[in-house]
């Protein structure tokens, strides 16, 4: 067994995992996991997989990838020796192109210019008529709109007119604060405390507290009050979305694998990274939600 192979096995017993459940939170199979941990790497289909395999598997049972890639690198293989063999391939595919198919590719410029001049000739012609269109159509309002005038300035009286001023006055006037109101019961979001891959931020002036957490890419995500219980805690992968209705919780711990690929939103407002993701991939937050009395 190598040295990082039994470093990720004892991280895995730590949680009291076994292979089965490893194999069941990541998808990889479950040869493919006692491979990493016997460091061998012979059954994996690539040095590619060996790579990512490694880095699913690090974050599953807690521990940093970054720092795993960084403390064993001499035991992990590099990707680029995979790539070799089909940049080669490449190679000699173009040199063994037909005679016709060089002329083909030499009428292709010509043969993409004309189609984009037909486009063009149709796109003004369409324009063109748009615009013709438009003229009459304005000339009509015109002249309805002049009509429409008329009608109005010999039927309506003095008084009514002071009365509808009137009336404009005080829906302008009520306008503000009714904005000031809004404005007033709008959540804020505070950052409390920060520390190197550790956020708390407290939430308050609103009584809800939903959550969603999506991802653009593979991420390991635990969400869990301060008592323990567990809300969600597994793999998540692209395009997924998870969401939580934490209106009667007063404390919530976010574990985000890999924070760069993760979005996480509370009440539809997306949270701000206030430690860059790039810098730190593997980050926790922690919400205190401080429920406006109503």
């Amino acid at each position: 067994m190598s040295e990082l192979g039994n470093h990720l096995k004892q991280a895995r017993l730590e949680k009291n995992y076994s292979l089965d459940d490893l194999q069941q939170m990541t998808k990889i199979q479950k040869r493919y996991l006692l491979g990493i941990e016997e460091g061998n790497y012979a059954v994996m289909p690539g040095n590619f997989y060996v790579r990512a395999f490694i880095k699913q598997y690090a974050e599953a049972v807690g521990l940093d990838p970054d720092e795993v890639f960084d403390q064993f690198q001499n035991e992990i293989p590099n990707t680029y020796e995979d790539d070799i063999p089909e940049q080669l391939s490449r190679v000699r595919t173009h040199r063994q192109m037909s005679k016709s198919a060089t002329k083909a590719l030499e009428l292709l410029p010509k043969v993409l210019m004309a189609f984009a001049l037909i486009v063009l000739a149709i796109i003004v012609w369409v324009l063109v008529q748009k615009v013709m269109n438009n003229d009459q159509q304005e000339s009509v309002h015109q002249d309805d709109e002049v009509n429409e005038v008329r009608i109005e300035t010999s039927g309506v009286s003095p008084s009514e007119k002071e009365d509808s001023i009137t009336e404009k006055e005080q829906v302008e006037e009520k306008a503000p604060e009714q904005s000031n109101s809004s404005e007033e019961l709008n959540q804020q979001l505070t950052v409390t405390e920060k520390t190197n891959s550790k956020t708390v931020y407290e939430l308050t002036n609103t009584d809800q507290f939903t959550l969603k957490i999506t991802s653009i890419g593979d991420t390991w995500i635990e969400v869990k009050n301060s008592k323990g219980n567990t809300f969600f805690q597994g793999m998540m992968y692209e395009d997924q979305e998870k969401s939580f209705d934490l209106s009667a919780e007063s404390n919530i711990n976010i574990v985000i694998g890999d924070a760069s690929d993760t979005t996480i939103l509370i009440n539809d407002q997306e949270v701000p990274y206030e430690i860059n993701p790039k810098n730190v991939v593997r980050q926790e937050m922690t919400i205190v939600f401080k429920k406006s009395s109503s």
